[in-house]
């Protein structure tokens, strides 16, 4: 059988596998950590219709929810499979044979496989040294044949916020060059500022999730914003429906409960003053724990970092690791309630003392 070089190409590793998710503690995939409780998940199932089961869903509702809960007419606005769908659709779309992309490094793995998946060249504006990224770098690498500077804002795994004066000067370049930006506000409410407003009248799309603020991964629901032109050209790749009836249902309850959103980001900048007052108290090296909901967290080696993550399973406690280049000595905590911040901050200090002491 023949198959695509391309693709047969491609290493894929399954993350987060085997997972005690009811008593565990998932600080591995900047998930909600806490789980809803019993009175909202009840709220949550009462909420999805028995006659919705057996139909194919009509989802305008909740173009129009998300227009008056954004302020945004929903002729901008295009609902996808989560940001992962919609970085897929855009990519496919848009890029041509001889054109290319350009990519954060280090930023959300899934932008490197699509580009993969897709045959898509691209380029990596890197993080120097101090973890920070420099426009002067982005200069060296983008050209006329640069058609999708796509931007985590804020990105992840390094924690890192582009300034009002560096969001100006990259869509005077991508103008220049005739390239379209793309911001993935993923973790925008966490404290960020949004381009939404910034992208109905030029070509700038802005993708959200209800992933992360939202704590509703599960769903696999997104949504973008752009121009029309964009949007009804980006609307073609749509599937039978832009998503299921069930992550339909459960994406209008949020929207109307949106104080569950604002709990859990409450929830989550207490658990991050909790662990960085710890981590500074003990000199402990991080990154992040401002505008989104993880941190980075620096050991001495690589294989520091193995032997804490075996540590840490046999507690069930989860956490990310195998990174690669300037950060592959550190790993990556998803930050939750002060509670289950202080159940990792306890395991993880028995593992640093009992680590001393064997070194």
């Amino acid at each position: 059988m023949q198959f695509k070089s391309h693709i047969n190409k491609l290493i894929r590793i399954q993350t987060s596998e085997n997972r005690d998710i009811k008593k565990g503690v998932l600080l591995d995939r900047n998930e909600r950590v806490e789980s809803f409780d019993e009175g909202t998940y009840k709220k949550i199932l009462k909420s999805i219709s028995r006659f919705s089961i057996n139909a194919t869903p009509d989802i305008q509702d909740l173009y129009k929810l998300l227009s008056k809960t954004f302020k945004i007419n929903k002729k901008n606005i295009y609902i996808g499979q989560g940001i992962t769908e919609l970085m897929s659709q855009i990519i496919f779309s848009l890029v041509k044979k001889n054109e290319q992309v350009i990519l954060m490094d280090p930023t959300y793995p899934m932008y490197d496989v699509w580009c993969k998946l897709h045959g898509v060249k691209y380029k990596k504006w890197k993080f120097n040294k101090d973890y920070k990224l420099d426009v002067k770098d982005l200069k060296r690498i983008i050209n006329k044949k640069t058609k999708i500077l796509f931007i985590v804002n804020p990105n992840l795994p390094i924690e890192y916020e582009l300034s009002t004066q560096q969001k100006k000067e990259i869509y005077r370049i991508c103008k220049k060059n005739k390239t379209i930006l793309v911001y993935d506000e993923a973790y925008y409410h966490f404290g960020s500022k949004s381009e939404i407003k910034n992208s109905i009248n030029k070509d700038i799309i802005v993708m959200r999730t209800f992933s992360k603020a939202w704590g509703l991964p599960s769903i696999r629901l997104g949504f973008l914003v752009t121009n029309k032109k964009l949007r009804d050209y980006l609307s073609k790749c749509r599937s039978l429906v832009e998503t299921n009836a069930l992550s339909f249902q459960i994406a209008m309850w949020a929207l109307k409960n949106k104080k569950i959103l604002n709990q859990h980001v409450n929830q989550i900048k207490k658990g991050s003053k909790y662990i960085t007052r710890e981590f500074k108290k003990i000199s402990q090296p991080y990154i992040g724990g401002q505008v989104t909901n993880a941190m980075l967290v620096k050991l001495k080696t690589q294989k520091d970092v193995l032997n804490l993550k075996k540590y840490m399973e046999k507690k069930k406690i989860y956490i990310r690791t195998n990174f690669k280049n300037q950060i592959e000595n550190f790993f990556r905590i998803s930050l939750g309630s002060e509670r289950k911040m202080k159940i990792f901050f306890k395991a993880f200090l028995k593992w640093k003392l009992i680590n001393d002491r064997s070194n």
